[in-house]
């Protein structure tokens, strides 16, 4: 019975490390008709539990599917409220993808070809709502073609957080 304690052990410790070290949140988000196959466009944020001023606070990645009629410009933003159903949407870019930028970057299967960036955001509260406890707000992915009465134009997101100080520290 001994014998088996210690590579319990071991591969418990193993399991825990390599959990700690995949370094967070992952969440795609894309836009495109769901009725045409290989259209969509995608990016990527990978994000820790907390944020901070001046600091990173995703790393993002992009591309698009080899049917993706490509817009002039992407753009992640929050929003107060989810577009879906918001009458007027005010929105707070914080990464603007050119369809340049995009043209060369695919999307398949979940895998991106192109490197991640680090998105910062100098003044957390200049771009997310204020609250006193538990507040919401949605990560928004859309276009400079995007009609917001057009689902397929767009994507959102909600992510749930507090306010600590000037600092965010992330719910869900």
């Amino acid at each position: 019975m001994k014998k088996l304690i210690l590579p319990i052990i071991a591969g418990a410790l193993l399991a825990v490390l390599i959990f700690a070290g995949c370094g967070g949140t992952e969440l795609i988000i894309s836009i495109g008709d769901g009725m045409v196959e290989n259209d969509s466009v995608s990016v990527k944020l990978v994000y820790g539990g907390k944020w901070k001023n001046g600091e990173k606070i995703f790393d993002l990645n992009y591309g698009h599917e080899s049917e993706a009629v490509l817009a002039d410009e992407y753009y992640v933003s929050f929003s107060d409220e989810d577009p879906l159903f918001a009458d007027t949407i005010e929105l707070h870019t914080f990464f603007t993808i050119k369809k340049a930028d995009l043209e060369g970057r695919t999307v398949s299967g979940g895998k991106f070809s192109g490197k991640a960036v680090e998105v910062m955001v100098g003044d957390l509260a200049s771009v997310l709502p204020a609250g006193e406890g538990t507040c919401t707000a949605e990560i928004v992915l859309h276009s400079s073609d995007t009609v917001f009465s057009d689902v397929t134009t767009f994507a959102s997101h909600t992510i749930t957080f507090e306010w600590d100080g000037g600092n965010v520290q992330i719910i869900d």
